[in-house]
């Protein structure tokens, strides 16, 4: 985590404590910082309009160090989530959520293996997990249990793994714990699934009531240390390998040697060894903190008109906290002449000249302060900007005469695990889905310039679907735009290419694949994509701004319209984009 680190959770409701015009700015707040001592500083009120310094007053609290990264199921999402769900409020919004709330609560959290119940023991020695074993995860194709305990279990040479060419004798494997040497070529396997990487169901055709594979020593360090790190993800509706009853775990070539008394490659098919004991677990549970929707509505003006409604939505979820924490000035320079679109990019091996390039932003960094740890996945453009936006769009809204349908705004949750958040809203709608006639996601709002993104420019903005499910949502956008006093530029390159698979990665999905006409708006990817170096201070504000403004004006036109933006006959949509869910 970077030192410059504000204690943000106490502040994020001074931003804008009352309706704008109303609030006296909030007492200063006296802050320490370690290298340049104390500061008074006081985020200012926002106003009614939609501007660059209210988004900077929003941003540099909603995307600072303290919140580290907004991971969904994390105390910096959970914060982040009630900050929105105070200005929806202070704002005079009507909760939409579940229970007369604001909040939709999304069943999500970790699953995987707890190391503090997970145990194996080799007659009265306990091994160490994550050093000498590790638990496989379950999977029903490999008939593998989720969960696993015996005591003094009886052990059984069974050769080695993946050699299918040899019969295992149920008589001698059956209620017995099988021990495989490894496979002639150590699984690269996929997580913890050592075992499962090369197929071999004959100890559990034959009844085995475990199998332990001394694969360990060969697997992937990073997936040994990962084994049990608990996988954020929506609750599964079947836990995979619950039918199962053989549990497997991979256990190193010292251990399986402790069991026999002897190295593995001297033993023959059937020697026994030393009793086992264990126990582990692969579960769901919820996360510590609740992974939320944060839904609100204004009504609408018209008697009729206000019983549908137009979505305007951003995710308010990042990717957390980095296990390493690199330097901030060296990785943005490397990023900068070798990954322009950040985590997109795979970067290689600079050459000369690039390495000259890299040297000198480096040195000139150096030249001006210190190197600068960096350990948060800050999320400014991603999906900060969406956010604040969001808020600023909420705020004109909320401060004009209400347009004649009614305006449903959303934060949704968790679109970095999946897109988590929307998906389970249009599954599980907290008013009737097919009463929004349109809907607006905005995602990467802040890095438009020229310097960041192809095609960039002050007034450019990146649009996809506008016209996948409705020709009338894009000629809307394009006559709205004609008419503008700030005309943006509209990039729809992304849309007609699809270039990686770009349409597919955010919240619009979810609407489209429910017949929902959605426009994605965004500024692109940049240098510092899913990177800890997406901080508030590289973003280009007064854009996001315009771009806030933009949406402002097409969300408007869309809920004055007497009738519903035609849906495209099956057979006339645009359906290349083959998302999945």
């Amino acid at each position: 985590m970077r030192s410059r680190s504000l204690v943000v959770f106490a502040l994020l409701a001074a931003c804008s404590g009352s309706r704008p015009g109303t609030a006296p700015v909030p007492a200063a707040n006296q802050i320490v910082w370690p290298d340049e001592g104390p500061r008074t500083w006081a985020p200012r009120p926002t106003e009614v309009a939609i501007t660059a310094n209210d988004l900077r007053t929003r941003l540099y609290q909603f995307a600072d160090d303290s919140m580290m990264g907004r991971e969904a199921g994390t105390l910096g999402n959970f914060k982040g989530t009630e900050y929105i769900a105070r200005e929806f409020k202070r704002l005079g919004l009507q909760p939409a959520g579940e229970n007369g709330g604001y909040f939709q609560d999304v069943p999500f959290g970790p699953t995987g293996f707890d190391l503090a119940q997970s145990r194996l023991t080799v007659g009265a020695a306990a091994l160490t997990p994550g050093t000498d074993w590790i638990p496989t995860a379950p999977s029903a194709l490999d008939a593998l249990a989720a969960t696993f305990a015996g005591d003094h279990l009886p052990t059984v040479f069974a050769g080695r793994w993946g050699d299918t060419t040899t019969a295992l004798d149920p008589a001698m494997i059956r209620g017995k714990v099988a021990v495989f040497a490894p496979a002639p070529t150590p699984p690269q396997a996929g997580g913890t699934r050592g075992t499962a990487a090369v197929r071999d169901p004959r100890a559990q055709h034959a009844g085995a009531a475990a199998i332990l594979v001394a694969a360990l020593d060969g697997m992937n360090r990073a997936l040994v240390s990962g084994a049990f790190v608990g996988r954020i993800v929506l609750e599964p509706a079947i836990s995979p390998g619950n039918a199962a009853i053989t549990g497997g775990a991979n256990i190193t070539l010292a251990v399986a040697a402790r069991i026999f008394g002897s190295s593995l490659d001297q033993l023959t098919v059937g020697a026994a060894g030393q009793p086992v004991s264990g126990a582990w677990s692969y579960q769901w549970r919820m996360a510590k903190y609740p992974s939320r929707n944060v839904i609100a509505i204004l009504p609408g003006s018209d008697p009729v008109l206000r019983e549908t409604y137009v979505l305007i939505g951003a995710h308010n979820d990042h990717n957390g906290m980095n296990a390493a924490a690199p330097d901030h000035d060296s990785l943005r320079a490397f990023n900068r002449v070798m990954r322009p679109q950040g985590a997109n990019d795979a970067g290689g091996t600079p050459s000369t000249r690039q390495q000259y390039q890299i040297d000198s932003m480096i040195a000139r960094a150096r030249s001006i302060r210190p190197i600068r740890r960096d350990s948060v996945n800050n999320g400014a453009d991603d999906d900060g900007s969406g956010t604040v936006v969001l808020l600023e769009i909420v705020e004109r809204f909320a401060t004009q005469p209400p347009p004649r349908r009614s305006m449903i705004f959303i934060s949704h949750v968790g679109e970095e695990k999946g897109l988590v958040g929307s998906r389970w809203f249009v599954d599980h709608p907290t008013l009737p889905l097919d009463s929004i006639v349109a809907a607006h996601n905005m995602d990467m709002l802040g890095k438009g310039r020229v310097t960041d993104v192809r095609f960039g420019g002050q007034n450019s903005v990146q649009m996809l679907g506008s016209r996948r499910l409705s020709a009338q949502f894009g000629d809307l956008v394009d006559s709205v735009n004609a008419v503008r006093n700030e005309p943006m530029v509209i990039d729809y390159s992304w849309d007609r290419t699809n270039a990686l698979n770009r349409f597919c990665r955010s919240d619009q999905v979810s609407y489209f694949a429910k017949n929902i006409p959605v426009t994605y708006f965004s500024t692109g990817y940049a240098i510092d994509y899913h990177q800890p170096t997406d901080e508030p201070q590289y973003i280009d504000y007064d854009h996001g701004a315009r771009i806030g403004r933009f949406v402002h004006d097409i969300a408007e036109a869309i809920a004055n319209r007497p009738t519903r933006l035609a849906v495209l006959p099956p057979d006339q949509r645009d359906m290349s984009a083959k998302c999945g869910r």
